[in-house]
């Protein structure tokens, strides 16, 4: 694929994915190994080599931070992260270096790999979720794993690795009080592949009294919980959107994503009438019709909690109003 060759993107509700693939050649003592991951590509700018000058700061707020480029496509000055030293690996050297320039939660960031290979097109239910030692292993740096034509892929969390290269942006991301007020209680599942995310935006809600927030980890798990959930109202005898008032998915995650959930969910008669919300990094102008086109009652790019929970509110006290 040419630097200049425009990503394309899957259809809305097939549960499918565009994961661009790329390599690092591990230095393994006198051998090397090469090692394959993966990337949605909604997530990336731009794949570019190495600029002729980067500057390199004597100092940086993480070791993995090679340096820093003027990214002339958007007159800005973005970090360089050496995505092997993140990964704790020693990169091999070679020429086929590349940088992929990606934007999302609304920074720009570019990570040096060895190369690319190609872009697959890939359900998320052949998108394993990684075990528990495989995350002890690579430090939950992976969101999930597919094999493609042969080679295990791991899929990276980018958004993990952008926070905790700058922690501060965790903070300013989703550690913040709402300061809204509610006469009633909210009760929010959130779903999340991400299980930091998934702690900060818990935090960030749970903060105020008008949320209640309970978590899962994919479409598939939060339709189970709707569907237990649903079952359990029938047997009490009240609606179910008294025990979930809303929903909040986000767009990427392995299994089953946010807009088929949202999808499942408005085709069943028996969840059709929660309010669906995605909350995604993958959230943009031009992708506003993805979520209309399933379903969505409200779409908000992360990080903006604070405006995502003002809006349900708002949104919750409207429907309430007209007696929906």
């Amino acid at each position: 694929m040419s630097s200049g060759q425009q990503l394309a993107l899957t259809e809305v509700g097939t549960n499918e994915v565009e994961i661009m693939s790329f390599y690092i050649d591990r230095q393994n003592g006198d051998s090397v190994r090469r090692e394959y991951y993966g990337i949605n590509v909604a997530k990336v700018l731009k794949i570019t080599r190495i600029p002729d000058q980067v500057m390199r700061p004597p100092t940086a707020a993480h070791p993995s931070v090679w340096g820093a480029f003027h990214f002339k496509d958007r007159d800005k000055v973005i970090p360089v992260v050496e995505l092997a030293r993140y990964l704790e690996q020693e990169q091999a050297p070679c020429d086929t270096q590349k940088l992929i320039i990606t934007e999302f939660n609304q920074v720009m960031t570019a990570f040096l790999v060895s190369g690319i290979t190609r872009i697959y097109r890939v359900s998320w239910k052949d998108v394993e979720q990684p075990d528990k030692h495989i995350n002890e292993y690579s430090r939950d740096a992976f969101t999930g794993i597919v094999n493609l034509e042969g080679h295990i892929v791991f899929i990276l969390d980018m958004e993990k690795i952008v926070i905790e290269l700058n922690p501060q942006s965790g903070k300013d991301f989703f550690g913040i009080a709402t300061g809204v007020t509610s006469d009633r209680c909210v009760s929010v599942l959130h779903v999340d592949d991400q299980a930091l995310v998934r702690r900060m935006v818990k935090r960030a809600l749970e903060q105020d009294q008008a949320f209640t927030v309970e978590s899962a980890d994919s479409g598939k798990a939060a339709l189970d919980i709707l569907r237990e959930k649903a079952a359990q109202a029938a047997e009490q005898g009240v609606p179910l959107t008294e025990l979930v008032t809303v929903v909040v998915s986000d767009v990427e995650m392995p299994v089953m994503d946010g807009y088929t959930l949202c999808r499942s969910i408005k085709d069943d008669p028996a969840l059709t009438r929660i309010p669906v919300y995605l909350f995604s990094s993958l959230i943009t102008e031009e992708t506003q019709h993805k979520g209309e086109s399933v379903g969505a009652s409200g779409q908000f790019p992360k990080p903006q909690t604070e405006f995502m929970a003002r809006e349900i509110l708002a949104d919750l006290a409207r429907k309430c109003a007209s007696g929906r």
